[in-house]
């Protein structure tokens, strides 16, 4: 069995939208196992973009790292992610595996307060509140 922390954010006009939508498709893909509350963060980098929604997730699935990623790759494009989202400043979805099976891959990730944030609920009882933005 496989464990991972992700993250999911999106900042978008209809960002609270497109984190409902890629939670009730992760949870109908048997995917997610607890999930923080979706909150709002402010941009890291530019503080033209807009606040992004935020939420983690803890996963235990028995689909292996590469495959996981590529799921999570089509759905950001099904949400209409493009490889130009980045430099226009405006994301749709973004979901990251920050922890794999104990080890951290994206240590910058992992200590930015959008990711310890939801990391906390998971350690408490979790919530399965959205709260406004």
């Amino acid at each position: 069995m496989n464990t991972a922390l992700i993250s999911l954010a999106s900042n978008t006009p209809d960002k609270q939208h497109h984190m409902e939508q890629a939670i009730s498709e992760l949870q109908g893909m048997k995917l997610l196992g607890d999930i923080s509350s979706i909150y709002e963060t402010a941009p890291y980098g530019n503080s033209q973009h807009p606040n992004y929604l935020n939420a983690v997730a803890r996963i235990n699935s028995t689909v292996e790292y590469e495959a996981l990623h590529d799921i999570f790759k089509k759905l950001e494009q099904a949400h209409g992610r493009t490889p130009e989202s980045k430099l226009s400043g405006e994301i749709t979805l973004d979901i990251d595996i920050v922890v794999w099976n104990g080890e951290i891959l994206r240590p910058r990730d992992f200590n930015r307060e959008y990711f310890q944030t939801g990391l906390k609920e998971l350690r408490q009882p979790v919530a399965k509140t959205i709260r406004p933005a």
